[in-house]
């Protein structure tokens, strides 16, 4: 592999341990944030749900490592969302 979100970011959310871990449905299918349909979660998700969502993406997506390799892909994926 390597070229997956939590091999490319020690910081990834979904590597954190107890209350700090957080699902991620991308490491659960262990595909690429950058692969993953979000727009049916976004979609279920309540409005203060989605608004966080967008905001967690705009604020942390740009500096993850990751979006430099991916950054048109992951740029769409924000702009779906947001």
């Amino acid at each position: 592999m390597g070229e997956m979100c939590w091999e490319l970011n020690p910081n990834c959310m979904a590597l954190a341990e107890g209350d700090e871990k957080r699902p991620c449905p991308a490491y659960e299918q262990k595909i690429g944030c950058w692969e993953l349909d979000w727009q049916p979660l976004f979609e279920k998700a309540s409005e203060e749900q989605k608004e966080m969502m967008g905001q967690w993406m705009k604020d942390n997506c740009p500096n993850c490592p990751v979006y430099g390799k991916h950054q048109d892909e992951i740029s769409a994926k924000i702009s779906l969302i947001t």
